[in-house]
């Protein structure tokens, strides 16, 4: 589901780029038949070999794509016939691609290349408002993601935790298992202190609507041996 907008916008592009190049072809067949048949009404009308002004003239008054009327001559060019080598006039359009292109029909590549340019920004603006751990290096469990330091809610906006709030959680989020047990705990966040249950305790009491409030998240006791981070 990650890739599903890449995958779609790139099927847009596709459509885009296959319309235009067929539009891109057909014109350029077009241009090719107006002028050979341009070519041969004037040598209809003007059975010569030789290439004059007169020629030329007659030659596009013939052609119907106006835009070649400028550019479209006649050229004179060397042929092999029954082993001897002979003139002929070969009709040339003598435009480029951008001439071509302008003369496509590219209002359907146009349009999907709107529509794909469309699609990935809107796309893009929604994962990054609603599922920003797409674009987050870091951790991600339930809604949660911990990256660059902090802790994230699904809309991207930051969670708020004290100091020590902030490494018990960090503790949950980098363990495999998201399960921890109370000696543990103690033992990294308390190393001098003898017995720290009842701060232990409080903790978690704190931290619990934190989680509750910002996330799909909850914690979980086993008898007060060990505690896990649950999605609800």
């Amino acid at each position: 589901m990650k890739k599903l907008p890449l995958v779609i916008f790139v099927f847009i592009m596709l459509g885009a780029v296959c319309s235009g190049v067929c539009n891109y072809k057909s014109t350029e067949n077009s241009i090719t038949r107006d002028v050979n048949n341009a070519l041969k009404l004037t040598l209809a009308e003007m059975p010569t070999n030789v290439v004059n002004a007169d020629t030329i003239s007659c030659y596009r008054s013939h052609l119907t794509i106006a835009e070649l009327k400028d550019t479209a001559c006649i050229a004179m060019t060397w042929v092999s016939r029954a082993g001897r080598q002979d003139t002929q006039m070969v009709a040339q359009a003598n435009c480029g691609f951008m001439t071509i292109l302008m003369l496509s029909d590219q209002r359907a590549s146009g349009a999907l290349l709107f529509v794909g340019i469309l699609w990935i920004m809107c796309s893009l603006w929604y994962m990054r408002r609603f599922k920003p751990e797409l674009f987050v290096a870091g951790l991600s469990y339930g809604s949660i993601v911990f990256a660059t330091d902090k802790f994230l809610t699904a809309k991207g906006e930051p969670i708020h935790f004290t100091p020590m709030q902030y490494s018990l959680m960090e503790m949950f989020m980098t363990t495999e298992s998201h399960s921890l047990s109370k000696q543990e705990i103690c033992d990294r966040l308390w190393p001098k202190k003898p017995d720290a249950s009842d701060t232990l305790y409080t903790l978690i009491k704190r931290v619990k609507p934190i989680l509750e409030a910002n996330s799909n998240l909850k914690i979980e006791s086993d008898r007060g041996k060990s505690y896990t981070l649950k999605i609800k």
